[in-house]
């Protein structure tokens, strides 16, 4: 059964009305870039707990986290959500923070490019830069990849690219309601979008557009959805039902098991979208288990499943 807090945050974010910004599917993208919010930074209480630097990378920000008074275990790369478009915000600090004090691994959280100014030729390689600076600074542990909404399926498709070009394979992928698709228009989240607190399919539409540039919304590149999943690492891929992502979620936990890749897939009954990051029940409980999935595929001592795709 869905807890108290859980409805009361569902309630809470449906009165705030942001859901209502992506109605339209025609969003002016000066617009966009004028009312885009700062992004937000670590906490001062969180670079106490936590030791926190940043460097420039290609002129954007790109921060590591990593526990204080120990070696760290490993590392993990965490890609933001936001639809590609929204800068990093607090939530997702916090949500990080436990991380790294619960897991022992360095978190580099690295501020990508946006669009509407990028599309995702751009990001994505990026992307791929970050991913090889991780590596080589990790030369004998895996290197875990995580994101949340865009940035799970950032952290997807970097995965299949990294395959593709031989290098050393992450660890293992944690995708929180991850945007594998970004055309959005399966009909089944039509049914669910009534429900969603969140989204609205209209202007995710328009952002997904956005984010494809010049390329097809079926380039696995940009939705990989429809990418081949053989050769990738363990996935631990969470959802909540009340979240039109979610049929995107099934679609690819039904894709992995027929083609024999490690995918263990968690659906949440009532719960919106990126739930995990929320602070609420339901959230701790996906927080342990994103933690123990961590352990196991080379974090916090466990056996390295480095190797080629």
């Amino acid at each position: 059964m869905t807890s108290l807090p859980a409805r009361l945050a569902a309630l809470a974010i449906r009165l705030t009305g942001r859901r209502r910004n992506l109605a339209h599917d025609d969003p002016d993208p000066e617009t966009a870039i004028r009312r885009r919010p700062h992004p937000a930074r670590p906490s001062g209480a969180q670079r106490r707990r936590l030791a926190v630097t940043w460097e420039l990378r290609d002129g954007f920000e790109v921060y590591t986290l990593a526990p204080r008074g120990r070696a760290p275990a490993g590392r993990a790369i965490y890609w933001h959500g936001g639809a590609y478009t929204s800068p990093i915000t607090h939530i997702h600090w916090r949500f990080i923070a436990r991380m790294v004090e619960a897991t022992g691994l360095r978190f580099t959280v690295p501020l990508y490019p946006l669009t509407p100014e990028r599309s995702c030729a751009e990001i994505g390689a990026f992307a791929m830069a970050v991913y090889r600076v991780c590596l080589e600074a990790d030369a004998h542990g895996p290197v875990a990849l995580m994101g949340d909404s865009a940035g799970g399926g950032l952290a997807l498709s970097l995965a299949m690219q990294v395959r593709d070009a031989r290098l050393p394979r992450p660890g293992g992928l944690v995708l929180i309601a991850p945007w594998l698709d970004v055309a959005t228009d399966d009909p089944a989240q039509g049914r669910i979008e009534p429900t969603d607190v969140m989204l609205m399919r209209p202007g995710v539409q328009a952002l997904g557009r956005w984010y494809a540039g010049a390329w097809a919304t079926t380039d696995p590149r940009v939705s990989p959805l429809f990418g081949d999943l053989r050769g990738l690492p363990p996935i631990d891929l969470l959802c909540g039902s009340h979240d039109i992502l979610v049929t995107d979620a099934r679609r690819l936990a039904a894709r992995a098991e027929a083609e024999g890749t490690a995918l263990t897939y968690h659906e949440e009954p009532g719960l919106m979208h990126v739930y995990p990051l929320l602070g609420l029940p339901e959230s701790r409980r996906a927080e342990a288990r994103i933690v123990r999935f961590l352990g196991e595929v080379g974090g916090g001592g466990a056996a390295s499943s480095r190797g080629g795709g």
